[in-house]
């Protein structure tokens, strides 16, 4: 049978009596990582384009339009000046066609790292929240966006976040520089989120609930992991370029989450779901989340006492610690998920009380923590809807069995 490209060039060679050969236009094949600083590449719908698992550059089609910004900065090639912002055609190689000028990618500068935001969406979202989004403004009218995140602005607290985990996490950039957390427009306090954070001012709220001694180092050690980190709720690694991994330092998408759970159970998930992802070769759907408000005895009344970062002179609190952390991993092809779950308290004594939905973690073969190590972050996995029966703020999906 006789293809249609084979047939095209047998009637040109008898249409000119010649043994002349039509070739196809090459693609083009490019590395965002190759350039420093490195720019937003994205899809002509502003979705983050990536290569595929088993390459390490991004393969376009010949004529296929990116749009490539370096947000809060200026582009230029070589000599060329260009718009912080531009549509670029792909001819082959690594030229493209930008404002009718012939462009070698590789010679493309952004004069800057690419400058993120977080801003409101102007949405409302489950329990009453405020929709959040963070990306890269690239225009007036548009923005690639990251991370999607549901805020309280009540608690000043995260109920979720959500992303788009790539089947292509295996290119993730490494050795990435961890920038300082961003407060933004979102924490209307008379302190700083960030002195609120440092050990100092743990100790000063915490044991202020607790009936402690300013300087007590009971819960709060001076110099070891048993104090509340910024946990990100979207991890900084689940990001292949280095600016989408610097953009997930926002405080919106963090809450106080102790370092002995931080470090150990909670990275291990959050390892084990990207080496799911990436071996799998599947494209996931994340949701990241708080629930509930972690407690601790006070020292004289020995009652359980709910812990914030945040208490003002008249007794109102803001930036719960949470109970329990959870994520919920989500197939759409298949629209099978499965939701884990980890205890945030090293301290306390009873975890069971913070298991709210069936432990089913003994079918998830994928799963590397030390599920029953209370200091690790007692952990377990339950169905997406059993999950839903108490985190009711968990955003509608049809889920149809377990990502096994």
């Amino acid at each position: 049978m006789v293809g249609f490209a084979t047939l095209l060039i047998l009637v040109v060679q008898a249409t000119l009596g010649t043994s002349f050969v039509l070739t196809p236009r090459a693609g083009c094949s490019i590395s965002p990582s190759n350039l420093d600083p490195e720019p937003i590449i994205v899809s002509g719908n502003f979705q983050f384009l990536y290569a595929e698992p088993d390459a390490t550059s991004i393969s376009l089609n010949a004529g296929e339009t990116v749009i490539i910004s370096c947000p809060g900065g200026t582009l230029s090639a070589g000599s060329t000046k260009l718009d912080a912002t531009v549509s670029a055609v792909c001819e082959s190689g690594t030229e493209f066609t930008i404002d009718g000028k012939t462009v070698d990618f590789n010679n493309i500068e952004c004069s800057r790292n690419p400058f993120h935001t977080a801003r409101y969406t102007g949405k409302s979202c489950e329990a009453g929240g405020k929709e959040i989004e963070v990306g890269f403004v690239l225009s007036d009218d548009t923005f690639a966006r990251e991370i999607l995140i549901c805020f309280d602005e009540a608690n000043l607290n995260s109920l979720y976040s959500t992303y788009d985990l790539t089947r292509s996490i295996g290119n993730h950039e490494s050795g990435v520089a961890r920038p300082s957390f961003i407060e933004d427009d979102f924490y209307n306090l008379d302190r700083k989120v960030n002195d609120l954070y440092v050990r100092g001012g743990q100790q000063a709220t915490i044991n202020g609930l607790l009936g402690l001694s300013a300087s007590s180092t009971k819960y709060i050690e001076d110099s070891s992991d048993y104090f509340l980190s910024r946990g990100h709720l979207t991890a900084k690694a689940d990001f292949v370029y280095g600016p989408q991994q610097t953009a997930t330092f926002h405080y919106v998408n963090a809450a106080p989450q102790w370092q002995t759970f931080n470090g150990d159970n909670w990275n291990t998930l959050e390892a084990d779901v990207r080496d799911y992802a990436e071996e799998n070769e599947l494209d996931l759907k994340v949701y990241t989340g708080t629930y509930g408000v972690s407690t601790l005895p006070h020292e004289d009344t020995k009652e359980e006492i709910p812990l914030y970062l945040y208490v003002d002179d008249n007794g109102n609190k803001a930036i719960p610690v949470p109970e329990l952390y959870w994520k919920v991993v989500y197939n759409p092809e298949t629209k099978q998920g499965v939701a884990l779950l980890g205890v945030n308290n090293p301290y306390q004594t009873d975890v069971t009380k913070s298991v709210i939905c069936k432990d089913i973690s003994s079918q998830i073969n994928w799963l590397n923590w030390k599920p029953t190590d209370q200091k690790a972050g007692y952990s377990y996995a339950c169905e997406v809807d059993d999950l839903r029966k108490s985190v009711t703020y968990l955003p509608e999906f049809e889920v149809q069995g377990l990502l096994l």
